[in-house]
């Protein structure tokens, strides 16, 4: 946990230097201030998430990484300390006493949980391996012949490795994800408005999805997931898009920049790419106004987060767009080949379905009852009804609003609508809850959190802020549950190690070229490991892998 607390600290500072640097050129260009903290943070996370990307392309994401970050912020620091300490002291002094010692338990809640707890199985089969590799090789040519799922290529493993510091802590950290969190339910605090003004906004009901799905992780919260990493970015969007909204922003600045942070979460999971529908506001914005310089600055913002992503998809499998056959555009001798790439697509989007019986293929007639009879526990099945409920109430919504055109209510139906089709996209291509409880949660309390706004009144106010203190207290003994049933673990110094997986009985051991490869072994501790359908381009391991078949039978000598 101590090491968790300096590892977040170093976080903090880099992210929120660097964020302030971009900012701060962008205040130069455009006029625009910062308003919080956390918004530096968040521009630092997705310009770093991009630095690690880059800087895999051409090193390992390691100590060298780092000690070229220090060196950037220290001049950024030494330029603009007296703007960056204004800045700070000036946020600091908005900040009440309450809200302070808030953040301060967040922080020791927080890393507690990051400290301790159980992974999900994604780390176990591709989260850590791929960890491991940017650490110490940056990329690979070809990586997904030897184990496929790294042709995921969530950038989220390239900011992991960044700030995994194994060099310092003796272990690889994997507090990314909490952090993250952590940003999150600082961005969340702000609920506590809602009994001073005894009113609520639209963005306060977000903040209790945001809040409620927070407190589904904090068993699992040390894993690098991509999957929190992609939900936890995609309630920031939201929310603070909701925030400028509410108070009436008519600046384009900080929701072109929301959009950049839209475009990270692609690179998070490209399943996430919808949210980009909020684009339509700041491009009219911006093509109504005539400034073209702005829209310039942002699309080559946009460009320089998205393509690291890209040629990584390039490097790691050899197909721009993974696992996407029909975009057939690089002819190289790594890549994987195209019907192991839709074996593969295929499989993501059946399991998602919850389909694995041969009389559940086809439509979602035969699918959909399985997937929500057996697949969702009884909350995340009231939660689909609700969100089928405020699909169709949003189609009303949006006809209705046709018809009286009403400038103002477009906003924020414009974000309804994100959030619906981001809901549908999920739905019916890979529909594992941990893919979409964003989506899943933010749909139905966007709409019918809009519809109580319109039709509440005083007596009814009083009544749902005696809810959510319900809700509070019945999540905070949740966690007060969780924080006592874990506190014998001998975590309160160092972070739980990844799991050491590789023992079972299925895992063996074979020669390439004089390099020992683990068969069957996708964890940490173990490197190289995966598959046996590969050879080296080489005889450098440095060089990469490409397709070869194997009978891994044959390889180890087992009798058919």
């Amino acid at each position: 946990m101590l090491y968790i607390l300096l590892n977040w600290l170093y976080i903090f500072i880099t992210t929120l230097i660097t964020g302030f640097g971009i900012l701060f050129l962008l205040r130069k260009a455009f006029g625009y201030s910062p308003r919080n903290i956390h918004t530096c943070v968040m521009t630092g996370l997705v310009a770093l998430t991009a630095y690690a990307q880059w800087f895999s392309l051409f090193y390992r994401v390691n100590i060298e990484a780092n000690l070229i970050l220090i060196l950037v912020d220290i001049v950024i620091f030494i330029l603009l300390r007296k703007p960056l300490w204004q800045f700070l002291i000036s946020s600091l002094r908005e900040v009440s006493r309450g809200k302070k010692i808030a953040v301060f338990l967040l922080i020791l809640v927080c890393a507690y949980f990051t400290s301790r707890g159980s992974y999900i199985s994604d780390t176990g089969l591709y989260h850590a391996q791929c960890i491991r590799w940017l650490e110490e090789y940056g990329i690979l040519k070809g990586l997904a012949n030897i184990q496929s799922r790294a042709a995921y290529n969530s950038s989220a493993f390239c900011l992991s490795a960044l700030y995994s510091m194994k060099y310092i802590f003796g272990q690889s950290m994997h507090a990314v994800q909490g952090f993250m969190a952590l940003l999150l339910c600082g961005v969340c605090l702000d609920i506590g408005a809602v009994f001073k003004r005894r009113t609520l906004l639209l963005s306060d009901f977000l903040r209790l999805g945001a809040i409620y799905y927070l407190t589904l992780l904090h068993r699992e919260i040390l894993s690098p997931s991509s999957d929190f990493a992609v939900m936890i970015t995609l309630f920031y969007i939201l929310i603070n898009w909701l925030d400028l909204l509410e108070r009436k922003e008519a600046s384009t600045v900080p929701y072109a920049l929301l959009c950049v942070a839209g475009v990270y979460t692609v690179t998070l999971k490209l399943t996430a790419g919808l949210i980009l529908v909020l684009l339509v506001k700041p491009v009219v914005m911006l093509v109504r106004e005539k400034k073209w310089k702005e829209i310039i600055t942002y699309v080559m913002l946009g460009s320089i987060v998205i393509a690291p992503f890209l040629i990584r998809n390039v490097i790691i499998s050899g197909w721009l767009i993974y696992p996407l056959t029909a975009l057939d555009l690089f002819d190289v001798d790594w890549k994987v080949p195209a019907e192991l790439v839709d074996a593969d697509s295929y499989q993501i989007r059946t399991w998602g379905k919850g389909i694995h019986e041969y009389e559940l293929y086809g439509g979602p007639t035969k699918w959909w009852p399985n997937w929500f009879k057996t697949t969702l526990s009884t909350t995340e099945k009231g939660l689909i009804l609700a969100d089928g409920a405020a699909l169709l109430l949003l189609i009303g919504m949006i006809v209705k609003q046709g018809k009286e055109k009403r400038a103002n209510e477009w906003d924020k139906l414009l974000v309804m609508i994100t959030a619906a089709v981001s809901f549908l996209f999920w739905q019916f291509s890979a529909p594992l809850v941990r893919y979409g409880y964003a989506y899943v949660l933010s749909l139905a309390l966007l709409v019918f959190g809009e519809i109580y706004i319109r039709l509440s009144e005083s007596r009814r106010q009083r009544i749902i802020l005696i809810l959510i203190s319900m809700f509070f207290i019945w999540k905070g003994a949740t966690l007060t549950q969780g924080i006592w049933s874990q506190r014998l673990l001998p975590y309160y110094i160092a972070q739980a190690d990844y799991d050491h997986n590789e023992g079972g009985e299925d895992v063996r051991e074979h020669q390439v070229n004089g390099i020992t490869f683990y068969y069957n072994v996708m964890g940490y501790h173990k490197l190289p490991g995966g598959g046996s359908m590969f050879t080296l381009r080489s005889d450098r391991l440095e060089d990469g892998f490409r397709y070869e078949y194997h009978d891994w039978k044959e390889i180890f000598g087992v009798a058919e």
